[in-house]
Formats: structure tokens, sequence, C-alpha cells
């Protein structure tokens, strides 16, 4: 005995949302788009035409899309066809994947993912699931849309570029010039310009036209010089347009796009190759990506940033600058725990419960009782010297100022014995400021109020990136450039933030 079905009979009920659980994600995302004032977003109405779809439908699509781990425009515009909760979010409408790719990379939706940070912030500030006074801070590499073989290192290109300047000088003087009537007014240095290669392109393109009028009108039985002179001149030519000229404009273009970075894909300028912690093949292989910062609360990111360089020590200035309400504390691990950083937050007046890099080395007994250890020095200030633990007196010797690519400068205090030969070292650096700075902090760390809130970060901030890597399979972006790779981990991260809402609200 089996149950009776009919596909082709009609059914009830027609409406799609009686279909779903009532504590499906597609309601929450729903419920918090269509709670916003969309009166602040200026929206494009074409006069003619087919009227298009409300930026609301759009957005949420994405985060559904998102939400599911679906990131391709296709598969998106297959779900609008065949998934019951998609089609009543959309309202039925089935959208062209070319339309949600466009509006997905458009300014627009730039400008509307940070608000819609800003409204979720204060949502979950106004139902008491976050305080907005403590942010926990990390960073993650997501591998860009790029070819891995697509690499420019700046080393490299600084090395052809020195070998173009050589080689172009001493062609331009030794094949060029003898040949060449008209005089070429050329600088004293020792390169030669793009403008000044062009020049000489078309002096010699002149001279070209010139032998061959010459031949034209005064033709010569058996071999003709000139004919010869001719070939030569349009070899050079060759060489000057088709060599020296575009490969000096292409390194012209390359360090425009280095900036202060070390490397970058052809494939997506904007990406720097770095190392990735799925390394599976164990061979530290690079790959193009993006350093992806953010803060988070309560595991629910409130903040994002989009950075080029591999290392978090020089994203924390710029990415606490991008945020539009300060918090009380920031709390980061030891790749945050520089001088400029430290000093920077205290002139900002923000709390802060931050690692330097040596600080677990320090708290090792080993460290402790160690020559090593400073604090086992005796320091005689009144003359300004250091005493070993083995009687070596240093003396204060002279201050080397160090500066960083961001300009931050570093006051470094050296001392020397007077006995180098016969001490434990010759030298050693010591940054007065710095270590006062790591002093105020391994205070605050080792409280136990700073114990417990540091302790926080690592079930606070890391799972949330394990949370859109797993969960939502985000691995790799999927649009290219800075701004387009900032909306695609912008639309991760707000999709989880909905998913974890909708999961503690039905709890």
């Amino acid at each position: 005995m089996y149950k009776k079905y009919n596909t082709n009979q009609t059914t009830l009920p027609l409406e799609l949302s009686a279909l779903l659980p009532q504590d499906h994600l597609v309601f929450v995302i729903d419920e918090f788009i269509e709670s916003l004032d969309w009166s602040a977003y200026p929206l494009f109405e074409a006069s003619e035409g087919r009227p298009g779809y409300h930026p609301r439908l759009l957005i949420k699509a994405l985060l559904f899309a998102y939400s599911e781990g679906i990131f391709s425009g296709r598969k998106m515009e297959k779900m609008m066809l065949e998934n019951i909760a998609m089609m009543w979010l959309v309202s039925q409408e089935t959208i062209s994947y070319r339309t949600i790719n466009r509006f997905r990379s458009s300014l627009f939706c730039q400008n509307l993912l940070p608000e819609l940070f800003a409204e979720f912030a204060a949502k979950l500030k106004t139902e008491n699931m976050v305080t907005m006074e403590t942010l926990f801070v990390d960073g993650t590499k997501i591998e860009a849309n790029a070819n891995k073989f697509s690499f420019v290192w700046k080393k490299a290109i600084e090395r052809y570029k020195a070998s173009l300047k050589e080689k172009a000088m001493q062609y331009f003087k030794e094949e060029i010039q003898p040949l060449v009537d008209q005089a070429m007014q050329i600088d004293d240095s020792d390169e030669l310009s793009t403008a000044e290669l062009e020049e000489i392109a078309t002096i010699i393109e002149q001279e070209i036209q010139d032998l061959s009028s010459d031949i034209e009108a005064n033709p010569v039985k058996g071999k003709n010089p000139k004919k010869q002179r001719r070939r030569t001149l349009k070899k050079h030519l060759r060489k000057l347009v088709n060599d020296f000229i575009p490969r000096k404009k292409k390194y012209a273009a390359y360090e425009e796009v280095f900036e202060d970075r070390n490397s970058f894909s052809k494939t997506d300028t904007d990406a720097t190759f770095m190392r990735m912690k799925d390394d599976y093949m164990q061979n530290g292989q690079l790959k193009a990506g993006y350093n992806i910062q953010i803060g988070t609360e309560n595991q629910f990111a409130l903040a994002v940033g989009v950075f080029p360089n591999p290392t978090d020590t020089r994203t924390l200035i710029p990415f606490v600058d991008s945020l539009t309400i300060l918090p009380k504390t920031i709390v980061a691990d030891a790749g945050y725990g520089s001088e400029e950083n430290l000093d920077y937050l205290d002139q900002i007046d923000v709390e802060h419960l931050i690692k330097y890099n040596a600080f677990d080395k320090e708290q090792k007994r080993s460290y402790k009782s160690s020559d090593k250890n400073r604090k086992n020095w005796e320091y005689v200030a009144e003359e300004n010297y250091f005493v070993h633990p083995d009687g070596t007196k240093y003396y204060f010797s002279h201050i080397s100022r160090k500066k960083n690519t961001s300009g931050f400068v570093q006051i470094i205090h050296v001392y020397k014995p007077t006995n180098p030969e016969e001490a434990p070292q010759k030298s050693f650096n010591y940054n007065w400021h710095y270590e006062e700075l790591k002093e105020q902090e391994t205070s605050k760390l080792l409280s136990p109020e700073g114990s417990r809130i540091f302790a926080q970060r690592k079930i606070d901030v890391e799972p949330v990136f394990g949370q859109i890597k797993a969960n939502l399979g985000f691995t790799r972006f999927h649009l290219r450039g800075k701004e387009k790779v900032k909306v695609d981990i912008e639309l991760a991260l707000m999709a989880n933030n909905l998913r974890k809402y909708n999961l503690r609200k039905a709890s």
C-alpha cells in the first residue's frame, strides 16, 4: 500500500510563506532590510524603459544567497526559480544574473553595505546583544579572485628597469646617434625618459621618410647605400617602438601600482601576494590575497576593513580611523602591539589590551631570571648607564631614529660598554618610550579584569572567520578590486550576522 499523489492537482496554500518555518532566516532578512529608512539613499529612477528592481529586493537576495553559501550570480538566479524561501523573499521575481552582478559591483552597493553594518549594530545595541564598549580585533588572509601565476615583484621590476635604462642609453649612443643627421637634444642624465625615446622615434621616422623621398627622386642602379641605411633605421625604429618604449611605460605603470607594496597581481592589481594558512602543499607558496580586519563583539562583526599589506601591524590605525563610533576598549593579539599603534590609541583616548610581540616570552620563568631581561640589569639614572649582572657597564652613546613607511619615528637610545671586546655584547638598543608603553600594557594584561577580557578575544573574534570559511564556504573572493572585494566580504559577514541573530532570537 502506497500513499496516492497527483503532481497536476492544484493545492493550497498559495501563500509561499506558509510553507516556511516561522523562524526561517528570510523573515529576519526581510524585516531588517524593510526597517531601513530608504529615503536617505538617493535612488536612480529611469524615466523611460522597463522599471528597475528596487535595491531592497536585490540586497535581500544577495544576503540570503550568501547565507546559503551561494556566491555566483547564475546560481542566485536559479535559486529564484527553485528555492521557495528565495521566491518568497524576492516576491517571485526572477532577476537576471547580470542585474545581480551589476548591482553587487555598483557604487550604490559599496555605499550601502557600511550603512547596513551601522544600522545592524544599532539594532543589536537596542536589543542588548552588544554594548559597543569593547571591540575585539583580528585579521585573516583570504585568497583573491586572481591567477596565482600573474605576479609582479617590485625587486624584479627594479632590476629590469635598471637593465633597460643601461641598454637604451648604450643603444642610442652606439647605434642610433651615428646614423641620424638631425641633432637631438637630450638631458645630461644617464637615463632616457619615455618622452625622449618617443622624440628619437619621431626623428628616425622623419629620417626614413627623407631617405625614401631621396631614393625615389634619385634612383641608383645596383647597390644603393641609402637603402641599406634606411633598413638599418627601420630596425632601430622597431626596437624603440616595440621594445624600449612599451617596456619603459609598463615599468612606470607598475611602479604606480606598487605604491608601498612589494608585489601585486596582474589579474587584480589591488591584491598582494602573501602566505596563506591553508598551505596544503607545505611549500610556502605565495598567493594573491587581501588582509581582512574585523571588529566583533558577542561574535557579531560590527566593522570590517580590507588591506593589501600582509602584516596586521600597519592595519590597526586605518581600521580604527574607519570606525564610525569608537569603542571604550580595543582588544587585539600580539600582531598589533607596535609602539606606533599603542601610542596612537593613547592619543585618541581609547583603552586597549594588546599584546606586544615578546609578551608571552617575557612571562616565562626562564626569561625572568635571564641576563637578557633588562629588568635584571641595574640602571644608574644620574650617569645614564646600565650595569650587566656580570658587572659590565653600558654607557649611553647616541640616539638613533628609525622612520617606518608610515612616517612614524622611533627614538632609540644606543648604549655601549667601555671595553667592547670583553663585554657580553658590544652594544644594545633601548627604546624608553616603547618600554614604558609595554610596561603599562603588561600591567593591564596581567590584572584579573584584563586577563578576563583578553581571554574573551579567542572565543569572540576568531570563531567568526571560521564560520564564514567553514559554514558559508567563503574561502576565496568572487570580485576583483579593493572596493568590490570589500562588498564581497561585507555581504558574507552580514549574512553570518543575520544567521547568528536569527538563531539567538529563536532560542
